[in-house]
């Protein structure tokens, strides 16, 4: 397990496949992680159980708790063409703790994680324009934006950008250095 204030970064368990599902109907998480609105049945998250508890060396799966309750999931995936460099992934389910800094220290530990256990020179991510809440999150974390692709993806009615982003080790190590001081 990885501790921060607010959150825990745990393994999933049988018992966050119901609030997975949950979170699987909620239209607006479709629309931030550029998907298409759809049902999704019970056996989605069911697989997403199984995807994140399977042993892989090359990807870490996270169960994020808050409060006592699962509240989203996170991960970080080694690339296969380069080593030391990871792939963030991160979804906050519950609305009830959007815009309240979880998603924040749930990056922040990832990237703890990341760069010090697993020896990341390079972590990145990629997110949909439409998505300023993340695109705030991940600058406050480090990230910056290197690229831009525009009008990729088809989000409610319209194309808009992916934003790709992304963090280096030397930046990582300059931002705990100030928090030292």
């Amino acid at each position: 397990m990885l501790n921060g204030d607010k959150v825990i970064l745990r393994p999933m368990v049988k018992s966050d496949i119901e609030r997975q599902h949950k979170y699987n109907q909620d239209v607006d998480l479709y629309l931030l992680n550029a998907g298409l609105p759809h049902v999704s049945p019970l056996e989605r998250a069911q697989e997403m159980y199984e995807l994140c508890t399977k042993k892989d060396r090359n990807a870490q799966y996270f169960a994020i708790e808050a409060d006592g309750k699962y509240i989203g999931n996170c991960s970080l995936k080694l690339s296969n063409a380069f080593p030391g460099v990871y792939r963030l992934g991160i979804l906050i389910g519950d609305q009830d703790y959007w815009g309240k800094g979880y998603g924040t220290e749930t990056v922040r530990v990832l990237l703890g994680y990341g760069f010090h256990y697993l020896g990341a020179r390079r972590i990145g991510l990629s997110t949909n324009a439409k998505n300023p809440r993340a695109i705030s999150c991940f600058r406050t974390c480090g990230f910056v934006e290197e690229g831009r692709a525009r009008k990729v993806q088809w989000i409610d009615g319209d194309y808009t950008d992916l934003v790709t982003m992304g963090i280096l080790r030397e930046e990582w190590e300059g931002m705990e250095a100030n928090k030292e001081q």
